[in-house]
């Protein structure tokens, strides 16, 4: 009796009251694709597909679907694919974004050609349930839509906006640029290139491709990835074309058991030719281990990021408000290497002193770390295969806080060597490689 009262009620205000759009079309609109007439409604829970053909090539800068909603503790997930069903944008409504008209998703820049078929995918997630008006008039409809894999016979009434390939748009947030002869936004031309996104360390996990823009919108989004060696994750770059200003966005590291490795905040400020580089100085990763990095959008802000679906990917997977996606962020962590096997020594009259190296294996520079307390005066040697030293350091006694760098080991020839620490009697050695 709920359903049916909260349908009956749905009906009446759809069908008989002016149902305005979230927002009119911009000047610098080119087209807009619009199913407009209204005489039945819907009511639905589960997947819903609307399909529709591009006005133009360029790209899709908003969509708004018309909608009365109940969501019960539950969501409403809207996601915009391309004719090859790549997933291209997705936004999640709940009871807090939810305009109480409509699901609005704007200031998007996801690339089209003249008459490519557009997808559009309506789901529903727990108890949540829409009423959405439509037409049954095959004269009008502008494309096809099935509940499930059954055709329904009806369009939904929605609009969707297209700017032209020509446009001088140089922002994702729909700002002009400074000048009227600019070509197209560097969203557009990036959009299905691979990226760069070099990061500091001595190895990188990253995933750099890219096959559209997905706007995040007060959301909380997390993005895991692999250690791609034991150390410390110190820089992680994501590629950002635009960052809602007037907001301060929170961000963190976290190992798989929730645990914060190290976080911070940026702003728009922070983000350089579309990327913002993130910093972290706390937390050690083992070699592989999942690892989780976690952007908080406060409510009203928005980031748009570079995404590929992850179909076919075994980067990580992408968290939204909590639900996987099927998609991950182009991005790249940068990590300090430790040791490959750390050598400890232990006696009755010092403390544990771990001996670390990186990279490994070196080329033409080395780091040594020391972790712990040298009470005497050390010598730290480096030795070929034969037991010559070829490098040679004198440390004063105490705690060395920052790694002893060996330069121009270019022309030692690869193989084996050994880095050795001698302190009074005690010694401590590792076998390290040159590439």
């Amino acid at each position: 009796m709920i359903r049916t009262s909260f349908l009956s009620l749905a009906l009446i205000g759809l069908l008989f009251s002016n149902v305005s759009f979230a927002a009119s079309p911009q000047d610098d609109i080119q087209c807009k694709v619009e199913q407009d007439a209204v005489n039945t409604a819907l009511f639905f829970q589960g997947m819903l597909t609307q399909t529709y053909r591009s006005c133009s090539k360029g790209t899709i800068s908003d969509l708004d679907i018309i909608a009365t909603t109940e969501f019960n503790g539950g969501s409403v997930s809207v996601s915009i694919l391309d004719a090859n069903l790549t997933l291209r944008a997705i936004k999640t409504f709940t009871a807090d974004n939810y305009n109480g008209s409509s699901f609005y998703l704007n200031n998007l820049a996801i690339p089209t050609l003249r008459n490519s078929t557009i997808y559009v995918v309506l789901k529903t997630y727990g108890d949540a349930s829409c009423v959405l008006p439509c037409t049954d008039n095959a004269d009008l409809f502008v494309g096809e839509m099935k509940i499930g894999s059954a055709y329904e016979g009806k369009n939904l009434k929605f609009s969707s906006s297209f700017r032209g390939a020509a446009s001088n748009l140089q922002s994702a947030d729909g700002t002009r640029g400074e000048t009227s002869n600019q070509g197209p936004s560097n969203v557009q031309s990036r959009v299905a290139a691979n990226l760069e996104l070099q990061v500091e360390g001595d190895c990188a996990s990253a995933q750099r491709k890219s096959s559209g823009v997905l706007n995040f919108n007060g959301e909380t989004f997390i993005q895991m990835f692999k250690a791609c060696d034991r150390g410390r994750i110190t820089n992680i770059k994501l590629a950002t074309p635009y960052v809602e200003p007037g907001h301060t966005f929170d961000y963190a590291l976290t190992s798989d058991d929730g645990t914060v490795l190290s976080g911070g905040t940026f702003t728009h400020e922070n983000v350089m030719d579309e990327e913002v580089l993130l910093t972290f100085d706390a937390g050690a990763v083992r070699a592989n281990q999942p690892v989780y990095l976690k952007v908080v959008c406060p409510a009203g802000a928005r980031i748009a990021a570079l995404v590929t679906g992850a179909g076919d990917s075994q980067f990580g997977r992408l968290y939204i408000d909590g639900q996987a996606a099927q998609f991950n962020l182009a991005m790249a962590a940068g990590l300090e290497a430790a040791t490959a096997s750390d050598v400890e020594a232990t006696t009755d009259e010092r403390d544990d002193i771990l001996l670390g190296t990186y990279p490994v294996p070196f080329g033409d520079a080395l780091n040594v770390s020391i972790r712990g307390t040298v009470t005497q005066g050390a010598v730290l040697q480096l030795l070929d295969a034969q037991g010559m030293p070829v490098e040679k350091r004198f440390l004063r006694p105490g705690t060395l806080n920052t790694p002893i760098r060996l330069d121009d080991l270019g022309h030692l020839r690869p193989g084996l060597y050994t880095v050795r620490l001698v302190s009074g009697e005690h010694v401590i050695t590792k076998r390290i490689l040159k590439g």
